[in-house]
């Protein structure tokens, strides 16, 4: 959904004061992702790559590069508030930005209210406000299967840095602050860029048996057209869903597609709606498809909107329930 500036009321300030933000720069797997973004880690990882925010006395800290293991039950780290960054990339210009809050019980925050501050990391220490503006908690299939999203856009590529404040409505605001890398441009397809037009497989390919193109239970009826067909001259915009339910770690990706067929169903006559499955047929767990290595996809489920010119619009890694895709579609039908 395209949001207009002034949901992101910008301000410059500096603010040298601000300390001891969260640096969030691991590598992650697909499934080592969703367990931090819904819980599975979280604490775990959290401990792991905690550093502060350099003072101007201070280089810069690097957080540490070795991973947990998934499987250790995670222990609460105390913090009142922490705040875990659930998008895999940030990029200069428009973004989704996405992140989870936990609580001192090491428990998911779904409800209240919070603002995001955003600040520039200055090569000499210290930091320079940008923007602020509120979050709102995007879930599908349960309040535990969600995550704060907030728009920004980023000026600038390098070091950046959050600072979150939750209101849950009992006086004592809670704080958590986070750093961030953002780059200069998405690795996986960003706004007002090509759509890649990939031959993806269709129910004509396995000859209807579409459990062979569907992990879903039964399978969707979103496998009539493949990617490329769907952006051929004259046809009409596209909402592309990558997402395998029978084996989603984060346990979104069903509730995702139960979220675009409730779309399809409005907006069938006047859009093309595809799903592509992120694992290659017998869906181990091992193969990704050919597709999603096409779209560079580091995680799953992604959401794109794409005009009918092929022109991706709009992007949601992650939860994006019914009230934040049907604005996003409605933009390029009109």
């Amino acid at each position: 959904m395209r949001l207009p500036p002034s949901q992101a009321r910008v301000r410059t300030s500096r603010a040298p004061t601000v300390r001891g933000l969260y640096s969030w720069v691991m590598p992650l797997t697909r499934r080592q992702f969703a367990q931090v973004v819904f819980g599975a880690s979280v604490a775990t990882l959290l401990a792991a790559c905690q550093a502060a925010l350099p003072t101007a006395n201070q280089p810069p800290t690097v957080a540490p590069t070795t991973l947990p293991n998934p499987l250790i039950k995670p222990r609460g780290t105390g913090a009142p508030l922490t705040a875990v960054q659930a998008s895999t990339e940030l990029a200069q210009g428009r973004n989704r930005f996405a992140i989870g809050l936990i609580d001192d019980r090491n428990q998911p925050v779904t409800s209240g209210g919070v603002i995001v501050e955003f600040f520039k990391l200055l090569s000499n220490g210290q930091a320079e406000k940008r923007a602020d503006t509120p979050a709102v908690f995007r879930s599908v299939g349960g309040a535990s299967k969600g995550i704060w999203v907030a728009p920004a856009t980023f000026a600038d590529t390098g070091q950046w840095g959050a600072q979150f404040t939750l209101d849950g409505g009992d006086g004592a605001p809670k704080v958590a602050r986070m750093n961030f890398q953002v780059k200069d441009k998405f690795s996986t397809p960003g706004y007002n860029e090509p759509a890649p037009r990939s031959v993806s497989p269709t129910d004509r390919d396995v000859n209807g048996d579409t459990s062979h193109v569907c992990s879903n239970s039964p399978p969707c009826a979103l496998h009539s057209l493949s990617i490329a067909d769907s952006l051929n001259a004259g046809q009409k915009p596209l909402v592309v869903l990558f997402a395998t339910p029978a084996l989603c770690t984060s346990a979104t990706c069903a509730p995702e597609l139960d979220a675009i067929q409730q779309l399809h169903s409005s907006y069938s006559e006047t859009a093309n709606f595809v799903h592509i499955e992120i694992y290659q047929y017998p869906f181990d767990g091992l193969h990704t498809a050919k597709t999603v290595d096409e779209w560079r996809l580091p995680s799953d489920p992604w959401t794109f909107v794409v005009d009918k010119t092929g022109i991706v619009r709009d992007r949601f890694e992650g939860a994006a329930p019914l009230e934040e895709l049907e604005p996003s579609l409605k933009a390029v039908l009109s």
